[in-house]
Order: C-alpha cells, then structure tokens, then sequence
C-alpha cells in the first residue's frame, strides 16, 4: 500500500523523528511504506530522536504522544489505559476494555490520527474492521470496505454498515488498501507495553496471544524502547502464545527481539474460555491462549485481547430503569455507572450497564473517560439536543 495515498498535504517526512526500517532485512528509508522493497518483509518503524515524555492527563494512548509518529489530528475514542487485574489469581491485562472491546482499538486510533483522506479503502479482518469503522465515524472518514463473502461474519457487515461504512464484495482473497499488517499499528499497539512499565506490577513474564505475532512484536518494540530509555526499566520475559499445531507467525521467524515461543492445546484453551466465561468475559481461543500459558507457568500477566461486540440497536424499549436514568441526569452532572447505581438504589449494577450501552448508541447519554488520581473511569451524561 501507499501511504501517500491517505496522507493527502500532510507532514513531510523529512520534517520527521523517524524513518522506515525492514523488520527482516534492515532496509532503511525515509519513505512510507508498508512492506520492503527488497525482501518483501514487514517495515517499522526507528526514531532519531526519542525521549520518554507522558501527558498525564490524558486517559488514552495520547498520553505517550511524544513517543508516537506526529500527526496534525488525533482520532481517539479513549482507547487503552486497560486494567490489570487477578483472575483467578493471574495477572490479566484486559484489552477488553476498549473502546470496542479489542486490542486493535489502539491502531485504529493511530492510523486514523495519521491519515488525512476523506476515504479509505480496506479488506474486511475481523476484530480489525470493525475496531476501523467505529474510529472513521468518529473521523468523519468514509471507510470502504472490501469483503470476501464466505469469510465474513454477517453480524459484522450489519454493524460496519450501520456505522456508515460501504460495503461491497469480491471473490478474490487479498490484502486491500490500508491492512492490519503495517508500521503505524506496531506503533499504536506498543503503548501496551507503556502502560505495563508505567503500572509496574510485580511479574517477570509477558504472555502475549500470537496469530498474525504483530501484537506480541509491538509489545517487545515497546519494551525495547523504555531498555534504552528508561534506567529504571525493569526487563521483562516476552512469551508469544499460540494453539499447538498452528504455524509460527512469519515476523516471529526474523524478529531481532527475545520472545519466547510457547504453545498451548485447544483442551486447555477451551477450559481457559469457560473458566473466563464465569468472570463474564466472552473470548475466542486463541484469546485464552496467553491465560492458559500463564496458568501453567505463573508469575507473569497475560494479555487478554478478547472479543466484544457492539451490535447498535435500532430501538431502545423505553423502560423505567431508562426513565429513571434519563431523570437523574436532569441536573447535568456527569456519573460514573457506579454513581448513577448508586444515586437510583434500586436496580442491579449489570442492569445499568446494559442500559447504559443502548442509550449511547441511541444518542441519548454521551460518554467519556477522565481521569480521577491514577486511575481511568468512564463517565456519562445527557447529550445536547
């Protein structure tokens, strides 16, 4: 693909702290480009000048702005500052928790913030697409997406189209205009690692799900970058996690990083799924996989990359939790869910969630994130007519 494409009259590159370096090869250049020249390997991106810098009031992946690629717009719909809790004793990194429910949510946001073009034109992946279409609405960008009919799942075509993204098919199986696989994601997904190295828990090990190994490259690029900046950094074991008898990812194979290559069975993936499910978290297996590994092994976090759906209602049944809710907000004060749970007294914290979700995609409440001390929360109001 050519960035130029997307870019439109944006930021010279020669004005910019970076250049595009082969991940296989070495190859270097101050061109965009997505794959080398040469040897066809995946590009990413090495900074010139780097220094560690944080926005601390900022709840998303744009506190660590300084160490991103420079754009003249930032898209971002609060995307990362994800959790980490114990799951039955893991340490758990819940990717789940943004804004759509993926881990791709942080590329998105990049990639959005970086190109300047009223349209872009992708192939449909999952999670990544609609990760893509939720982020070019919020844009103002016109998504088109090209979608392999057998390959799809239907319920994303009605959500990605529901989003105002165009849809049309082919028959042919290839990569499409702006894909997954390209240096702008490896920079969006590595802010896990920041966030990581910011929160400071106490593990040794890093387990990190591996299908495309874009995602685990990212994190040890990010922890790469804090060892040659930070003195206090403390080294982590990274270990890429996938379903015994899958292929090894291809980056994996030339990655200059240390990553440890472990794999686990679909038996202990599936138990890891259900054992999940009771914590309400709804994952595919190679999700589980990290989970899994960490259950065996210990002493590390593992990365929990999930699988959330927002499928936009077209209706909202009006209820009397929803009038109450609507009542409460009378006074134009923003509430955290807990709050509103609180103030009403008088329904199940899992009701109000569930409310919540059909009232901001019916436009009724808006939504937020803030910060309060350290900690990220989302906040709620009613929008504006």
């Amino acid at each position: 693909m050519q960035f130029d494409k997307y870019r439109g009259k944006g930021i010279k590159l020669k004005d910019k702290n970076y250049k595009f370096k082969c991940i296989k090869c070495g190859y270097e250049t101050e061109e965009e480009l997505t794959f080398c020249p040469k040897c066809k390997g995946l590009m990413q991106i090495v900074y010139t000048d780097f220094k560690w810098s944080i926005d601390s009031n900022t709840p998303s992946i744009w506190r660590y702005k300084s160490m991103l690629p420079e754009t003249q717009k930032i898209v971002t719909l609060n995307e990362g500052l994800t959790p980490i809790k114990r799951i039955n004793g893991i340490l758990s990194k819940l990717e789940t928790n943004n804004p759509t429910g993926v881990y791709t949510d942080r590329a998105s946001s990049l990639l959005l913030s970086v190109f300047n073009n009223k349209t872009i034109e992708t192939s449909y992946e999952e999670d990544f697409t609609i990760s893509l279409s939720h982020y070019a609405k919020k844009a103002g960008i016109k998504l088109k997406v090209k979608v392999v009919p057998d390959q799809a799942d239907p319920q994303d075509l009605i959500v990605i189209n529901k989003l105002g993204s165009e849809i049309s098919f082919s028959e042919k199986n290839y990569k499409y205009g702006l894909v997954y696989e390209n240096p702008y994601t490896i920079e969006g997904l590595k802010t896990i690692s920041y966030e990581i190295y910011e929160t400071k828990p106490k593990a040794d090990k890093i387990y990190v799900p591996a299908q495309s190994g874009i995602l685990v490259y990212a994190i040890a690029k990010g922890f790469q970058e804090l060892k040659e900046l930070r003195n206090d950094f403390k080294d982590y074991e990274i270990i890429a996690v996938k379903l015994r008898h899958t292929d090894l990812p291809e980056i994996l194979k030339y990655s200059k990083y240390k990553i440890k290559i472990s794999e686990v069975s679909s038996k202990e993936a599936l138990e890891s799924i259900i054992e999940l499910s009771k914590k309400g978290l709804n994952l595919k297996p190679l999700a589980s996989v990290a989970y899994s590994m960490a259950k065996i092994e210990g002493d590390g976090i593992a990365i929990i990359t999930g699988k959330r759906r927002f499928y936009l209602s077209e209706t909202v049944k009006i209820t009397k939790l929803r009038r109450d809710i609507m009542n409460l907000f009378s006074d134009n004060r923003k509430r955290t869910a807990y709050e509103i749970w609180n103030d009403l007294g008088k329904y199940s914290l899992k009701g109000i969630y569930k409310s919540l979700v059909m009232m901001v995609n019916n436009g009724e409440l808006c939504e937020d994130f803030m910060l309060r001390g350290q900690r990220k929360i989302k906040v709620y109001w009613k929008c504006n007519d």
